[in-house]
């Protein structure tokens, strides 16, 4: 009973204190029951706060908001989906894939006649000729005039240097410009900028500016900047670094094409264009005109007509038969000869070509007959069908391409009235630069020269003002063996930064050192606004791109290039010009920073960021060790089969 009875009572307390905290609920949500409005809204932020405290972080970024403006893929990504543009094999003729084993290969025409479908406007193409042509006269004539007077090796040069044109042209169509500035080459000015900063602080003078920033580069330095000779070595190795992917196949193969084009491209035409753009008055003009607002100009002249790719500059001037080329007629009459062309044809997958050839031969000595009867008329007509479907078709595995206008001759079966001369005419086109390969590799290898290498840049007294001249001198006047300090404390071992916003930040950071507070408003920003900041920037350096790109303003690049390396006679500018345009460029940089930006860190702070800046662009050689750089990162985004290669050229950052 006593058991019983404290259980009730137990149970009663339990009751007692359910009913006391019930009814102080009641009374505190009735009374605040007016207020309830304002307690969900406290509760609501709160949570919200929370909320994006553990979602979002620094590497939370929203996307882009300019609906109108996509952004594009990177350029790794794009290089990876791209095939390859003049692989060193042959494609498949069934599946079409590079290198294949599972079925028979094939001819790549574009390995030999990159120029294939290639048309410029006629005004570009002269211009580009022109320069052509003086590489000619400068470097060429001088020497092989004295020799002979027989055009056919300067016609096969000619062949040769619009091979090496027509490459580059067809590899620089597949990069994509704006990504590859934004991601890569302003990423690496990021580097030099701060370089320059930390040089800037352990020297006030500008005057030993450039010597602190070598110095603050450490083993880094480019290996073109130790002294200008090794400039002119590196520029040799990367040369020949590119000759099996600019160069027409087994080209390399003839030991004295190969150094007269590198020294001819390294030493007279490469040196003095690195020279030129390293040139701290050019630098300030190319300044100028980034930072002027004024309209571009516009053309005066409708464009001109497309015509192919410098067809005119690689026409056949010798008027004597060479001894260094053999006509395919020759080569059928001998059988010897024409046993070894067919070797060679199949090692290339195009001995399809050659059937065609003979095809052909067997088809005009039937058409050129005076009389043909009905039947054989007849006849005729369905050989031309057969060398159609066999050659002419897409799904067909010995297709040639042929100039369209010859396929569909074919096809409307008019080539018994008007072909037979036309085919006479284009039979060999093809079979041309293999008949030329081909009696190159006919021929035994060439020993060793045992006197010197072929040198443009000669030790003598008159070449060495080209090779050191008062701007450069002797670059950063370095040894490798003096090179034993790592400096730890540089750019790209410290923070990671992608893209325009992050670059802005840096330069705010780094050169007007903004305070803490405009650096954290920033940083809360580049969530809400990096991705569309970046996705405009490209589509702004696009539209510029194709500005800058009008046949017009490309004859204008051009002039420019070829007075910069060819004329050498020229009055140079004098001294007081260029102090003029450096005094401009750096009033008109001040212009360009906008008035908000000084009133947010103060004008002293502006004045001196962009005092940094420009003392910075004004060192020759700083200029020379970004330049080349920049040169590094542009040949392996159009060469990037260059990054399979171990070479001891290729600087630490590539």
């Amino acid at each position: 009973v006593g058991a019983f009875v404290m259980k009730i009572s137990h149970s009663v307390k339990e009751i007692y204190f359910f009913l006391v905290v019930s009814s102080f609920a009641y009374v505190y949500f009735y009374s605040s029951f007016r207020y309830l409005h304002v307690i969900i809204i406290f509760w609501s932020f709160l949570a919200g706060v929370v909320t994006f405290y553990c979602s979002l972080g620094p590497e939370t970024l929203l996307p882009n908001i300019l609906i109108t403006v996509k952004p594009k893929k990177k350029v790794s990504q794009i290089g990876l989906e791209l095939q390859e543009l003049f692989p060193l094999a042959h494609s498949c003729a069934v599946c079409g894939k590079v290198k294949c084993k599972r079925h028979r290969p094939t001819l790549l025409l574009e390995n030999y006649q990159p120029w294939l479908d290639l048309k410029v406007h006629s005004k570009v193409d002269a211009s580009l000729s022109e320069i052509l042509e003086l590489v000619l006269e400068n470097f060429v004539y001088p020497w092989y005039r004295d020799i002979t007077d027989d055009e056919a090796f300067v016609d096969e040069l000619r062949v040769t240097l619009r091979f090496v044109a027509a490459v580059l042209v067809r590899r620089a169509q597949r990069v994509d410009i704006p990504s590859l500035i934004t991601l890569k080459l302003l990423k690496v000015a990021m580097k030099h900028i701060e370089i320059i900063a930390k040089a800037r602080q352990k020297v006030k003078n500008s005057e030993y500016l450039q010597q602190a920033a070598l110095e603050e580069y450490g083993p880094d330095l480019h290996v073109a900047l130790r002294s200008r000779r090794d400039e002119l070595l590196y520029l040799r190795k990367l040369t020949e670094m590119l000759f099996p992917y600019i160069l027409p196949p087994k080209a390399t193969d003839c030991r004295s094409l190969t150094l007269l084009i590198r020294e001819v491209l390294a030493g007279s035409v490469f040196l003095p264009s690195m020279d030129y753009l390293a040139d701290p008055d050019t630098v300030n003009h190319l300044l100028l005109i980034f930072i002027d607002n004024s309209p571009p100009e516009a053309a005066t002249e409708p464009a001109s007509a497309l015509v192919p790719f410098l067809q005119k500059y690689a026409d056949v001037r010798s008027k004597k038969s060479s001894v260094l080329k053999l006509e395919l007629k020759e080569i059928r009459e001998q059988q010897d000869l024409l046993f070894r062309f067919m070797n060679f044809l199949k090692q290339e997958g195009a001995v399809h070509v050659l059937q065609f050839c003979l095809t052909v031969e067997e088809f005009n000595d039937k058409i050129l007959r005076p009389e043909l009867s009905d039947s054989e008329k007849l006849m005729l007509h369905e050989e031309v069908k057969k060398i159609y479907e066999t050659y002419c078709l897409d799904e067909s595995i010995d297709k040639i391409r042929f100039d369209p206008f010859i396929v569909e001759e074919i096809k409307n079966r008019k080539i018994i009235k008007s072909v037979p001369s036309k085919l006479i005419k284009e039979k060999g086109q093809h079979l041309e630069p293999f008949i030329q390969a081909f009696f190159n590799s006919c021929e035994s290898p060439k020993p060793k020269p045992s006197r010197p290498e072929l040198t443009i840049l000669s030790p003598t007294s008159e070449n060495n003002k080209k090779l050191f001249n008062d701007l450069y001198k002797n670059n950063a006047n370095r040894s490798e063996v003096t090179e034993k300090r790592h400096n730890q404390n540089y750019f790209m071992e410290m923070i990671t930064v992608e893209g325009v916003y992050d670059y802005l930040m840096f330069v705010g950071r780094v050169v007007f050192h903004i305070p803490d507070w405009l650096h954290h408003l920033l940083m809360g920003g580049r969530i809400l606004f990096k991705n569309t900041l970046e996705a405009y920037t490209d589509y702004y350096l696009q539209n510029k791109l194709d500005k800058v790109f009008q046949e017009h303003r490309v004859v204008s690049l051009i002039t420019l290039l070829r007075d910069a390396v060819f004329c050498e006679n020229s009055e140079p500018r004098s001294l007081e010009d260029k102090q003029k345009r450096a005094k401009k460029t750096f009033e008109e940089m001040r212009n360009y920073i906008p008035d908000f930006l000084g009133k947010c860190i103060g004008e002293d702070a502006k004045y001196e960021g962009i005092r940094l800046l420009f003392d910075g662009l004004q060192q020759p050689v700083l200029n020379k060790q970004l330049t080349y750089i920049l040169l590094d990162i542009a040949i392996q985004e159009l060469f990037p089969e260059l990054n399979k290669v171990k070479t001891s050229v290729v600087a630490p950052w590539m």
